[in-house]
């Protein structure tokens, strides 16, 4: 079932950041892509931090693949674990989908936001990927930590404009006219606007990440959790 709404959700979506012809359909994994990027404006709002730190973290995640599940079962486009998932809809009522584009980005926002405030960065993007009780082993003793999680915590601190503090990272959010999103207005659903939209692209630029196209991915991370 969720797979078949997925379908007719990448199916129907229009092309709203394709320079190509107005009329042109976005690929299946530009329009997945899309289907997680464009929640990264609310994601930066409810966590603070930067829309392009929660983009990068989607990005090698699961480039952007709302239906990506690892091997040890990491879900959608965070990559959050089941156990992790049922830590944070508790936490923040996010409801019982974890494979929703929308709570999948938001919730991996507000966990990696919660872990820069324990470790700080990039200390917590090694937690996200290895689980915090592991990195605060590696921090208390020195023991390292897997080969994955060192590629995986350079290649994000290696990205453009890298956050080294939760501050500075909520520094730089996209200063989109978010307060007039409709995804932001009691009683108008869960829309995405053309502006929001238009934020998301701007984030991912500053990213330095393309959205149209993204090449096909490979293995999603394992995220966030005791491996």
């Amino acid at each position: 079932m969720r797979r078949a709404r997925f379908a007719l959700l990448a199916g129907g979506l229009v092309a709203v950041w394709s320079s190509t012809a107005v009329f042109a359909s976005p690929s299946p994994v530009a329009a997945s892509a899309s289907l997680c990027a464009r929640h990264a404006v609310e994601a930066a709002q409810r966590s603070q931090l930067a829309a392009e730190t929660i983009l990068r973290v989607m990005h090698v995640e699961s480039r952007g693949r709302p239906d990506a599940r690892s091997h040890k079962g990491a879900m959608g486009c965070m990559q959050i674990m089941p156990a992790t998932w049922r830590y944070l809809t508790g936490k923040h009522g996010l409801g019982a989908d974890p494979w929703d584009p929308r709570m999948n980005m938001i919730g991996g926002a507000l966990y990696l936001a919660e872990l820069a405030r324990q470790f700080g960065f990039p200390g917590a993007y090694s937690a996200y990927n290895a689980g915090p009780a592991r990195y605060a082993r590696h921090v208390a003793t020195g023991a390292p930590l897997p080969r994955e999680t060192q590629l995986y915590t350079a290649s994000l601190t290696r990205a453009p404009h890298a956050p080294r503090s939760p501050s500075a990272a909520a520094s730089r959010q996209p200063r989109a006219r978010w307060q007039e999103a409709t995804l932001f207005m009691a009683g108008r659903g869960r829309g995405v606007n053309a502006s929001t939209e238009r934020a998301a692209e701007v984030a991912a630029s500053a990213a330095g990440i393309s959205l149209f196209p993204l090449a096909k991915a490979s293995e999603p991370s394992t995220g966030n959790s005791e491996k």
